[in-house]
């Protein structure tokens, strides 16, 4: 028995497939410009004249003195932080997505150059390499990249319910379109475990490429589609649907 049989299951299934839609919709409409419009405000700010007393669209740098730090291998989920001192005496709690190229190479009492925006430690440098903290604009290629996933598999899903509900019953076809969705969110996952992989070989903005995630997601989205229709074609056993012979 296939998940579209039912008409009642359909009807949830064509629901939850246009819940998939709306939220790729809104990912890639309106998440997805918000982190642009932030990311190239951040890159045009001018210097700051003087130190800002309120957060500002300016950039503000400074020394600060590392102290508390916290680091784990890259492979490794954990703590990645530090307490930032300014000249002031003023403590910033910063907490970093990588642990290089700065942080682990930190000692206590190591002087690092901050930059802050907005009333957020965004940047900091030293020894001529530069990291971002967790407070940095955050990068613009992830909403796209889920957008695409969830939009691919959920107008798929949608496509085989509507193609259902104008029928009297499921086909083999209506089956693998459901079965080909549920496959583009595996690909989706593991094309952003690759990408994660390759950030860790290529410059970030190569590695954090929109493209470069289209690319791996496309080449595998083929393949799952093949796979598909290899099945659909192959003979089945009288009375064992969906088990090639």
């Amino acid at each position: 028995m296939g998940i579209l049989d039912k008409t009642v299951t359909t009807i949830f299934v064509l629901l939850g497939g246009v819940a998939l839609v709306g939220v790729a919709t809104d990912l890639g409409t309106v998440v997805a410009p918000d982190n642009d419009r932030e990311i190239h405000a951040y890159e045009t700010a001018p210097r700051c004249s003087t130190a800002p007393q309120t957060p500002a669209e300016c950039r503000w740098t400074e020394e600060f003195t590392a102290s508390g730090i916290h680091v784990v291998p890259e492979y490794k989920t954990g703590d990645r932080s530090a307490v930032l001192i300014g000249a002031s005496g003023a403590r910033w709690n910063t907490g970093f997505p990588n642990s290089g190229p700065i942080l682990d190479q930190l000692d206590e009492g190591d002087r690092v150059t901050g930059t802050i925006w907005r009333g957020r430690l965004t940047e900091i440098t030293a020894n001529g390499a530069a990291q971002e903290t967790g407070a940095a604009p955050a990068d613009g290629s992830w909403p796209d990249i889920v957008s695409l996933v969830l939009s691919s598999s959920g107008l798929l899903v949608v496509v085989a319910c509507a193609w259902r509900l104008r029928h009297r019953r499921a086909t083999p076809a209506m089956d693998a379109t459901i079965v080909l969705s549920i496959g583009l969110l595996f690909v989706g996952l593991f094309s952003a475990i690759a990408l994660f992989v390759l950030a860790d070989l290529l410059s970030p903005s190569v590695a954090y490429n929109f493209w470069l995630f289209a690319a791996i997601f496309c080449a595998g989205a083929a393949w799952v589609t093949v796979l598909v229709r290899r099945d659909l074609k192959a003979p089945r056993t009288p009375g064992l649907p969906g088990i090639p012979i």
